[in-house]
């Protein structure tokens, strides 16, 4: 017959302080999130869904090689359809306004952005006009930065929507500037290296102007440069 055996003390102790421990451990993580949320970014502007391009303006040609143009356009137009802040029917090709804006300017005149709205069926227009795109200010240590200039034009009312004109302090511009932190100094003298930071950086620009347009959280700035993980 079996018979009950009560635990000693030091084992009963021991167990106790265990049981402690393990409970200590799971409700002390829970806690740390609430009392410490993850910052979010609140977007600079909301978007309407309707017909919508991207325009980079480097008439200046502050972006070498000039294909990194469309890797800008192209990374903050696949953004903003993730992230359904414009739907996929009303994400226009960033390459087509680029089409159309070479056609007349190879004819001597300068097309506007209302122009460059209307040919490709936009009723919104997202305006980057660049201002600096360079991978260093001294050709030997790497600084990579972008320098930007946006704006939001409604095409329909023909009207500047973003910045929000009228309010004190308000410019025609917002000022997008995009650096990547900490670049490595490794190789930076060899074309491969080169070629690599400006692919990072143009990546890094579309991604920081899409995000003018929707909350994200602190962590993920940059995540997609990181790569699926």
């Amino acid at each position: 017959m079996n018979h009950f055996r009560p635990l000693s003390a030091g084992l009963l102790l021991t167990s106790l302080f265990i049981l402690q421990f393990m409970a200590g451990c799971n409700i002390a993580t829970p806690v740390v999130y609430v009392l410490h949320p993850e910052p979010q970014v609140s977007a600079e502007f909301t978007l309407s869904n309707v017909p919508t391009v991207i325009f980079i303006d480097d008439r200046r040609n502050r972006i070498n090689p000039t294909r990194l143009r469309r890797v800008i356009a192209d990374e903050a137009t696949t953004l903003l359809m993730e992230k359904r802040v414009i739907s996929e029917q009303f994400m226009i090709s960033p390459r087509d306004a680029m089409v159309m804006a070479r056609k007349q300017d190879r004819s001597g005149t300068i097309i506007s952005l209302e122009k460059v709205g209307e040919l490709v069926g936009a009723q919104q227009l997202i305006y980057i006009d660049v201002e600096q795109f360079a991978l260093t200010y001294d050709g030997v240590t790497p600084a990579p930065r972008s320098i930007s200039k946006v704006k939001v034009l409604d095409l329909v009312s023909g009207k500047r929507v973003f910045p929000a004109p009228g309010g004190e302090g308000t410019t025609d511009y917002f000022t997008l500037n995009v650096e990547i932190p900490s670049p490595s100094p490794h190789g930076f003298h060899t074309a491969k290296v080169r070629n690599e930071m400006n692919d990072e950086l143009a990546l890094l620009t579309g991604e920081r102007l899409a995000k003018l347009f929707y909350n994200y959280m602190e962590s993920e700035l940059g995540d997609r440069l990181n790569g699926p993980g």
